[in-house]
């Protein structure tokens, strides 16, 4: 479109006598000419407007054509081109910023001076005038024409001044050659005028024309810096006005030119990228000098930035120098332009201060590229040029993309390129409140329209449902239209946005034609929310105009800088949320519903809140502050701040950001502001946590303080690009970008116009002909030399430097800067030159590699539908690691890039494999692309291409590359190399799992049937149809409603969508999760809905997502089960679980209790799982290895990895079987009675199984065993016979006959007599803030407490219930005095009685409470209740609904999809196994820790931990603090590969006391370590969260059972090295051990555990069945033994006896560690059939021996080792004077002390009576510093003994000699001390052995086998010291005798001299390995091998070696 202002459009062919005119479809057309009535006019806003009008209607237009172009005045300096804003049926509407429509006398002079300091605006053209008359001669072809005088800027300004003009003057005349003679205006009518960045000079009042108009001139100034004053020339006439160029340095003025450009279409906008209103110039660095460089874009320096004070006026760019000058570098002159080359802008500064000697001026040019999102990237100096007086940078920014033309929905539109986005919803006002709309009227029609902006207006009298605006006749309201529905679609072109609202009234024109609407949102950023003003009607459309602040894009700080002192680089713009993210959101909670939110950004203004009904926060906010009451929320203060400055360093290193200009606070004095300053701190190991404050300030200022790996100074150091390194680590994302695979065979060529460059990446060109140039051109120029190169980031891209040969200019650098594009070929880059400035080159290299590493699809389908899923194969922190037979190792990963290889040079980037040869040569074996491809059933084969090239040169030369195929198998297994083919391909197989097709169907209605056994399930009961939806919680408190299989019922009304199944939040923020769906989907035996397509640009690209999985619960009913995964949910993906009876097969249960024959009963309903099943390890299973599922009472839990039949109670997996319908067999369904009492034990059994091949159906028969200390225990497989029958055995305390009655125990717990199960409420003991309930009629209030007194309480320091008058006279009662002795009624109603209270004033008896426990499942603590009182008014009752009334066990096993097993974490969790973990050596925490596993700690003598608390931390003396509880049981982390137990629920944080103290402990698997200790790692204060770390073997994976080859000397050991020696069971008299048979009468069985019998029927065999007189049969073969460890017991079985009936003999011995067992026991039998015999034998044998560290910290740096006295296979034995016998160890168990003392005891006392003592555990181990002597310490071990605590107390002293331990004394009648004096303790004058503490010392070796030896040692020592003492006396006397001779001595020293010469010539050198901190073995054999070379053998000096 052409348009013309006042005037018609003379020089455009087709547009004459036309202002307006269209250019379409190669012709014009004229839409708006010139009218007599045409003017000029104002609007209601004040903007100038002038309405073109055509006559004729051309094609296409339904009426006439009409413009109307709107001239608005903008900001000072933001003047714009033309933009057509609306074009509909054929009314154009134009609108025009121009500072031409602004007031003139801001913008004029009538002088030829013109000056305006606030603008840095100062103009003088008087030198122009001072007289001089300037004539100009126009030609016309060849001849004059025409001359012009004029005499400009005459000092008098009045008539008569000027050239002379016929009779007149003027002050421009023109004269022809005929003597035609006009002036062209009059001297005192002259007007200097700036505007649009445009300088002119104007003189009116000239002769007139004859068209009337009088002549006028019009002089425009350009800028020329080196023109002087320059010239002027004639440009042309229009119209009787003459208009002039003058080009000159007077014209060079510091404003700003037009920021914008148009190229081919395409419109580009750098405005963007200006700095106005307080916000902070741009930076870059001068890294060479460490100078800075401030620049605006388009305009000068931002004068509210302090460091701009001291550049020049005018300067858009200056340099502040390191002396703390300044240097103006340039100013903006002379408008942006484009290079159609290089695709980029390039912009350049003129006009600087003086440069050198020469006069020159600095200059400066920035090259934009376009760098999609990026919205906070800061320019980079490229270079400077030789003489330093031209600056060339480089910006990569998202204002350097085209202006896209855009629409998006809900009422939002995103610029993807532009990174921003417009969110017009706080316009919208809601549409539940009655008169929600804006009101417009229309004065020349007398219309009002109400409208609301992406919604319906309410309470007009338009009827409809989603009226967008309503029409209303101001004189007849009763006419009035619909004039378009509402619509949510926002477009956006050019700087405008625009809402058109449709399908209105329709007119009464035939046809008739529905009214139409369209509002148009144009950006001022001062107007606020604005108003809409009604613009005009026109076919059938309604045109609105809005001016608004939420119309202009989001002005950013730029959140990176450089500290001038130390050179770091800090960068805050991972922080900046974008509008997808949301903001960052601080939560302050003043009620249990209600809080203060403050939402803050970084760097940008807040993301727009969904909150329209309660205001809306400010446009340029940076924060804002919200209030909430329940799901309300509203916007309390609109500004919090604005980022108006970047962020700086403080002195004390923290980075410092302020918000300020918010909103004012104080009405009474509008300068208070509110503001807001964020205290960045580095901690390098948070990156996702938001800010926190101490306490909200109510004033009008915030400090927060935010912890962040980005307020960490950036690593910046570059990695050298020589040789074969060409990487670098990003270091905020750790990814390594590795380029060398770039490296071309010669050269890269680059064409530039002609120009031809050639150039190679992290190599050098052979095409240049030099091997060390990597750049030339085709003249033979070298420009970069691979030899001297560096590779580094910059702007957050990578960049590759090359520094060339010095020139007379400066020395030559090439630049290559990479970017991302994956749609390129891995090794195919495109380069691209960029410029050349000075001696510098740039060059864009585009490649995948400069990508982020990514993840391809790790799940694909074969041609038959089936799914196959690798996810679980997917590393993210390790590789997969295989060898082949030539010893080359192959790291690989599925799916994904590797991880980084340690010690290895294996490229980073998207490498999936890498080969490292023997020879330590290393290979990419090709790039992460493609996908998996299953070709046939049971297999999938994944590729990986394009890695390095192979056979080099040759004609086999290819690129290496991956390919593993993965079958389906039972069993997981490790990939195989299999070979390397010629064209090195890398083969690999893979046995897994996971290569079998998932069992996946998906069904409709909200059901699907199991696709195995064709079973329905059926969620719809769980649909809601009412008014409410299901409401889950995060750890964030976070709502959210989920409905299933249906929409949302309480959603209706707000911003989630109709369809959502999911919602976030409620009200206007809340977030559509996904629409719902009821396709249910089953796979592998979960049920699963997913809801997708929820609230979209999650992230900047995701829709919200919303995913359930519903498990088998058999107790759960509704939402009880319900709960949100916040572990695996994200911000665009959200996790439910729901455990639902619903989601189970068809289930059923039997009578789970028994009476014996004497009548105990035996209740075993506490085994029951209802929501899981045991699994048992079967691996020595007859038929192969297999997994056995089991539960009690019930039939099976369908779950995941367990798909038994319907109605199965035990089931068979046989793990190597593929096919799910074999692989998965019944072994027992449920019978209406399955518990039998036989021979003494309670049996489980279960028959009707599947038919096995003896054509009989399975069976399954579990035996119970009573284990008093064992709370749940675990089935055990024993053996299947050959009648199918599958045997088990179970140790538990629910098979114990159990007391009847519950006696009280006094520490607020009490024990169910029923099913052993123990009830511990001291959880609810609250010593802080009592209880408060409320009672009836309010009348009374009581205060409450639980197991404890009420602090400092009216009611007295004992009581635990009070009750208070709250009328009348306020008077308070005891009612009850507290205890702690907990009820458990028969009823199964736990209850606390208070009794003895306040006697009652009616009556003569005292007060009492009663508080009744109930179980309440996932209410946690749950509160009191008042229920009411007795008659008399004396007796309160309470009731309290609380999870810890129910009798649910959590267990202590965590289940491995990876392992397909389950960790078992109960060997550490038994009675009293209490922990205590060393404080680590940075001195993170001080104080002691004490733990235990899976339950509460059990009281610990002297230590005062809070009831409860599974975890617990010694503050200082007598302060304790609970860190947690046990309330879940541990999970198994696949990334961590750990097995995580979390406690929470602790003690209140210190430094946040809305949060309370928890515990993560990771457990890692190391094989030998059975226990170890945990130890602290860290601590996340954050969070308040304490992190363990403990190492043990017992959650190592399990191995297939170990077949034993010689067990004659009684030793086995399992797969972790752990060894059990059961040498002691063997007959010491020769004899076999024997056992009587039940089976057979009079028959025994002679047992040889660890050998065979020599001869006869039993030959080779360890068991024999005898009689009185001969062998009958022998069970099993001793040769065929194999071992099945599962701790704590042990399973040795003996096979392939002879042949009895249809199978082989058999026998097995289940060891069951007990440490109470007689060293001596002897086996019982426990089950025994005709060919197969089982026994149990308790043993202390079975039982790994407990280990302590032996280390105690003598000082902040040091710590003692007392090692050497840890003995491992004896105890040190002591004797009183009573005749006693003590048996000691340090850290160790004793090994052989007497019966009934344990290997895990520490000390134990063998009383003169036989008996045996326990005197203390290893477990219970405390050093502690003695107060009283100094070198002293004191262990102590204690252990319980009849509700009393015994102790043995070992005091260390100095001793010159090492000593046995003494005894010293009896305390009491448990408690005994004793003294042991060792050198050790003799400081460091002695022979302290001090081990640094940061070494972590492990556990020593060398200690000899004999305690006794080992004291032996120790005395040795002692003497060699003596005599080595005596024997230095008697030589220092000798020597002295011998040299008093002064010759004697000098030849003395000649010969000495001379010997150590040669002697240190001759010295071996000693070689040091360093050790693994954790490879104990290893250390072990080097100490083992060279020990033997060691003449003095020390175990602490040769490992600290």
């Amino acid at each position: 479109m052409y348009i013309n202002i006042c005037r018609d459009i003379s020089q455009t062919s087709g547009c004459q006598n036309s202002s307006a005119c269209l250019f379409q479809n190669s012709s014009n057309i004229l839409v708006g000419s010139i009218e007599p009535d045409t003017r000029l006019q104002f609007d209601r806003d004040g903007n100038l407007f002038l309405t073109y009008r055509s006559t004729a209607i051309p094609a296409g237009c339904t009426s006439t054509p009409s413009t109307k172009v709107t001239l608005r005045c903008p900001r000072r300096g933001m003047g714009d081109m033309p933009r057509l804003i609306s074009s509909h049926e054929c009314q154009y509407h134009v609108e025009w910023a121009t500072e031409y429509a602004c007031p003139a006398v801001d913008l004029v002079s009538h002088t030829c001076q013109l000056r305006q300091p606030e603008n840095n605006l100062a103009i003088d053209l008087r030198s122009l005038g001072a007289g001089q008359v300037v004539s100009i001669q126009v030609q016309e072809s060849g001849l004059p024409k025409y001359n012009y005088s004029l005499s400009i800027c005459s000092q008098n300004l009045t008539v008569g001044s000027g050239v002379a003009c016929g009779q007149q003057r003027a002050a421009a005349c023109q004269s022809d050659v005929s003597g035609l003679v006009k002036s062209l205006g009059l001297p005192e009518k002259q007007t200097l005028r700036y505007s649009d960045r445009q300088l002119s000079l104007t003189y009116e009042g000239g002769d007139p024309c004859s068209s009337g108009f009088q002549r006028k001139t019009i002089i425009n100034f350009h800028c020329n810096e080196s023109a002087g004053k320059g010239f002027m020339e004639f440009f042309g006439e229009d119209r009787c006005t003459y208009m002039f160029e003058w080009t000159t340095d007077l014209a060079c003025i510091a404003s700003p030119a037009i920021c914008h450009l148009s190229v081919n279409g395409a419109k580009y906008d750098l405005s963007r990228l200006i700095r106005t209103g307080g916000f902070n110039n741009w930076r870059a660095m001068d890294t060479e000098t460490s100078e800075t460089i401030i620049l605006n874009i388009c305009e000068s320096l931002s004068a509210s930035d302090r460091t701009a004070v001291g550049c020049p006026p005018g300067a858009a760019i200056c340099l502040l120098k390191n002396d703390s000058t300044s240097l103006s570098l340039g100013k903006f002159q002379i408008s942006p332009g484009f290079d159609d080359r290089t695709q980029s802008i390039s912009l350049s500064y003129t006009g600087g201060d003086t440069c050198g000697t020469r006069g020159s001026k600095y200059t400066a040019n920035i090259t934009f590229k376009c760098s999609p999102g990026a919205v906070e990237n800061e320019p980079t100096l490229l270079q400077k040029t030789s003489d330093g007086c031209h600056y060339e940078l480089v910006w990569f920014t998202a204002s350097a993309c085209p202006l896209a033309h855009l629409s998006g929905d809900n009422c939002r539109v995103e610029d993807s390129l532009a990174g921003y986005s417009f969110d017009l919803n706080p316009l919208s006002k809601p549409a539940t409140v009655p008169g929600s709309y804006y009101n417009v009227t229309n004065e020349y029609t007398e219309h009002s329209y109400f409208l609301n902006v992406c919604g319906p207006v309410t309470g007009t009298v338009c009827s409809g449902e989603n009226v967008g605006i309503c029409q209303v006749d101001n004189v007849d309201r009763r006419n009035y239209h619909n004039a378009g529905q509402a619509s949510r679609t926002l477009h956006y072109y050019n700087g405008v946005l625009k809402l058109v609202y449709e399908d209105g009234d329709v007119y009464r024109t035939v046809p008739p034609v529905a009214r139409k609407t369209e509002i148009e949102f144009l950006c001022d950023a001062e107007a606020g929310i604005g108003k809409p003003r009604f613009e005009s009607e026109a076919n059938f459309t309604y045109n609105i105009e809005w001016m608004t602040s939420y119309a202009c894009p989001p002005m950013f700080v730029d959140c990176s800088f450089v500290d001038l002192k130390t050179k770091n680089r800090y960068d805050l713009s991972p922080l900046a949320r974008k509008d997808a993210d949301g903001n960052w959101v601080l939560e302050i909670k003043t009620g249990i519903e209600s809080g203060r939110k403050l939402h803050i950004n970084v760097c940008r203004p807040v993301v727009a809140l969904n909150l329209p009904s309660s205001g809306a926060c400010d446009a340029n906010a940076g924060v804002c502050q919200t209030e909430y009451s329940g799901n309300r929320e509203k916007v309390k203060v609109a500004n919090y701040g604005r980022s108006l400055t970047g962020p700086r360093l403080s002195m004390d290193g923290k980075i410092i950001l302020e918000y300020t200009n918010g909103d004012i606070c104080d009405q009474r004095d509008a300068t208070l502001r509110y503001s807001t300053k964020i205290v960045f701190i580095c901690n390098r190991e948070i990156t996702t946590m938001g800010p926190s404050t101490n306490e909200f300030n109510p004033g009008c200022n915030q400090t927060l303080i935010w912890e962040t790996a980005f307020a960490c100074p950036e690593d910046s150091s570059g990695v050298t690009a020589t040789g074969n390194q060409c990487s670098i680590r990003d270091p905020m994302t750790g990814h390594t970008y590795d380029l060398q695979s770039l490296r071309a065979d010669k050269s890269y060529t680059v064409n530039n116009t002609g120009r031809i460059f050639k150039l190679n990446i992290c190599g050098p060109a052979a095409d240049c002909g030099n091997d060390s140039v990597a750049v030339c051109d085709d003249k033979g120029e070298h420009f970069g030399f691979s030899v001297n190169s560096s590779i580094r980031f910059s702007n957050d891209m990578v960049e590759l430097l090359y520094y060339g040969p010095d020139t007379a200019s400066g020395r030559r650098k090439v630049t290559l800067t990479f970017t991302c594009n994956d749609r390129l070929q891995q090794n195919s880059p495109r380069i691209t030159f960029v410029k050349e400035e000075g001696t510098a080159l740039l060059f864009d290299v585009e490649t995948p590699l400069a990508c982020l590493s990514f993840a391809i699809d790790c799940q694909t389908f074969d041609g038959m539908g089936n799914r196959y899923d690798l996810t679980p194969l997917m590393k993210l922190n390790d590789n997969w690691i295989v060898e082949d037979q030539r010893r080359n190792r192959y790291y690989i990963n599925i799916c994904r890039p590797i991880n980084s290889v340690n010690s290895t040079a294996c490229p980073g980037g998207a490498v999936g494999g890498c080969q490292v040869t023997s020879t330590g040569e290393v290979f990419n074996m090709g790039y992460v692309q493609g996908r998996l491809i299953a070709p046939e059933l049971n297999s999938v084969t994944m590729q990986y291409q394009n890695g390095d090239i192979c056979h080099n040169g040759t004609d086999r030369e290819s690129r290496r590359s991956t390919r593993i195929t993965f079958y389906c198998s039972g069993r997981h297994q490790a990939p195989i190399f299999v070979k390397e083919e010629d064209d090195c391909s890398y083969v690999f197989d893979w046995l897994t799992p996971f290569a079998c097709p998932i069992q996946h169907v998906i069904g409709e209605n909200c059901t699907v049937r199991d696709p195995l056994y064709q079973v329905p399930f059926d969620l719809r009961g769980l649909t809601k149809a009412g008014d409410d939806d299901y409401i889950v919680y995060d750890e964030s408190l976070r709502n959210f409603s989920l409905n299933v299989c249906g929409a949302l019922r309480s959603h209706r009304n707000d911003s989630c969508a109709i369809n959502a199944g999911a919602c976030l939040g409620h009200g206007d923020s809340a977030i559509n999760l996904g629409n719902y769906t009821s396709r249910l989907e089953y796979e592998d035996g979960e049920l699963k809905l997913f809801y997708s397509d929820g609230k979209e640009s999650c992230n900047g690209k995701w829709n919200r997502t919303a995913t359930i999985m519903f498990s088998c619960d058999h107790s759960k009913h509704g939402a009880s089960g319900l709960s949100y995964l916040d572990e695996k949910s994200s911000d665009c993906s959200h996790w439910f679980e729901w455990q639902t009876s619903v989601a189970c097969l068809p289930f059923s249960q039997a009578e789970c209790s028994i009476t014996d024959d004497k009548g105990n009963v035996f209740n075993f309903e506490r085994l029951t799982m209802s929501d899981d099943n045991y699994e048992i390890d079967g691996s020595d299973a007859p038929n192969g290895p297999a997994k056995f599922i089991i539960n009690v009472c019930t039939t099976l839990v369908h779950t995941k990895g367990a798909l038994c039949p319907p109605n199965s109670a035990a089931c068979m997996i046989k793990v190597n079987e593929t096919d799910p319908k074999k692989r998965y067999v019944s072994i027992g369904r449920l019978n209406r009675t399955v518990l039998s009492y036989e021979d003494g034990h309670v049996v489980l059994s279960y028959d009707g199984g599947a038919e096995c091949s003896s054509r009989q159906n399975a069976k399954t028969v579990v035996q119970f065993d009573c284990a008093p200390g064992v709370s749940v225990g675990r089935p055990e497989y024993v053996m299947t016979d050959a009648a199918c029958v599958h045997h088990f055995v179970w140790s538990t305390r629910a098979a114990c006959v159990l007391n009847t009655t519950a006696a009280p125990s006094g520490d607020c717990s009490v024990q169910d007599p029923n099913t052993g199960h123990v009830y511990n409420l001291s959880g609810l003991r609250n010593d802080v803030e009592p209880y408060v309930v409320n009672g009836s009629q309010f009348e009374h209030s009581y205060l409450l407490n639980v197991c404890g007194p009420l602090l400092n309480s009216s009611c007295g320091n004992n009581s635990g219930s009070c009750q208070m008058e709250r009328l009348g006279q306020n008077r308070s009662f005891n009612a009850g005095l507290s205890n702690a002795f907990l009820l458990y009624e028969s009823s199964g109603l736990l209850k606390l009685i208070y009794s003895n209270g306040t006697m009652c004033h009616h009556v003569t008896k005292p007060r009492m409470t009663t508080i009744t426990f109930i179980c309440a499942v996932g209410v946690g603590k749950g509160k009191p209740q008042f229920i009411g009182e007795d008659p008399d008014g004396c007796s309160y009752f309470f009731s309290w609904h609380t999870d810890l009334a129910c009798d649910h066990e959590i267990r202590c096993v965590a289940h491995s999809d990876e392992h397909e097993q389950d960790f078992d974490l109960s060997p550490l969790s038994a009675e009293n196994a209490e922990y205590t973990a060393p404080v680590n050596a940075t001195g993170a925490a001080s104080g002691a820790f004490f733990l235990s596993v899976c339950r509460p700690l059990s009281p610990i003598y002297k230590k005062f931990c809070p009831p409860g608390a599974t975890v617990c931390r010694e503050e200082t003396e007598g302060q304790y603090v609970s860190l947690g509880s046990f309330n879940s049981g541990p999970v198994y982390d696949p990334v961590a590969k750990a097995v995580v137990l979390v406690y929470g629920n602790g003690s209140k944080c210190a430094g946040k006391p809305s949060l309370l103290w928890k515990t993560k402990i990771n457990f890692f698997c190391r094989p030998g370590q059975p226990e170890n200790l945990p130890k602290l790692v860290g601590v996340d204060e954050n969070v308040c969260e304490y992190q363990f770390e403990w190492i043990t073997s017992v959650v190592c994976p399990s191995v297939p059972s170990v077949k034993v080859t010689n067990f004659t000397d009684c030793i086995v050991k399992d797969a972790n090295q752990n060894q059990y020696n059961f040498s002691a069971l063997m007959s010491p008299t020769g004899r076999y051990i024997q056992a009587p048979s039940r089976l057979h009468p009079g028959h025994k069985y002679n047992i040889s555990l660890c050998g065979a019998f020599p001869s006869g029927v039993c030959a080779s065999s360890a068991v024999c069945r005898v009689n009185d007189t001969s062998q009958i049969t022998a069970y099993g073969n001793s040769r065929s033994l194999t071992t099945v460890f599962e701790l704590p017991d042990v399973k040795l079985s003996y096979r392939y006896g002879v042949r009895c009936l249809k199978e082989n003999t058999s026998a097995v011995f289940l060891m069951e560690c007990d440490q109470l067992a007689p060293r001596d026991s002897k086996p019982l039998i426990y089950a025994e059939e005709e060919c197969f015999v089982m026994f149990k034998w308790s043993t202390p044998f079975a039982c790994l021996p407990k280990v302590k560290p032996c280390k105690f910290r003598y000082n902040s740096n040091w710590v003692i080792d007392f090692s050497r006295y840890s003995l491992k296979t004896s105890s040190w034995k002591i004797n009183d004077t009573h005749g006693n016998r003590y048996f000691l160890n340090l850290c160790h168990g004793i090994s052989d002390g007497p019966s009934g003392c344990g290997n895990d005891m520490a000390a134990c006392q063998l009383r003169v009576d036989g008996s045996v003592r326990r005197l203390g555990s290893v477990d219970s181990q405390w050093f502690t510093k003695s107060i009283e002597a100094e070198n002293s310490l004191t262990v102590e071990y204690s252990h319980p003994f009849d509700k009393v605590s015994c102790r043995a107390r070992i005091e260390l002293v100095c001793g010159l000699e090492n000593e046995e331990p003494r005894f010293k004394r009896t305390v009491d009648d448990c408690t005994v001390e004793f003294e042991w004096k060792m050198n050790l303790m003799c400081g460091t004058t002695g022979n302290l052995t001090l081990i640094p503490a940061t070494e972590n010392p492990k556990t020593p070796v060398g200690s000899s086998n004999s305690g006794r030896q080992e004291r032996g040692n120790a005395g040795s020592q002692a003497v060699v010291i003596a005599i080595s003492v005596l024997a230095s006396i008697v030589l220092v006397l000798v020597l002295i005798l011998a040299f008093r001779n002064p010759s004697r001595r000098a030849a003395f020293t000649r010969k000495v001299t001379s010997c150590f010469g040669r002697r240190k010539r001759s010295l071996s050198s000693l070689q040091y390995t360093a050790l693994s901190n954790r490879d104990l073995n290893e250390g072990d054999g080097l100490l083992s091998q060279n020990s033997g070379n060691i003449q003095h053998y020390d175990s602490d000096d040769d490992l600290m070696l």
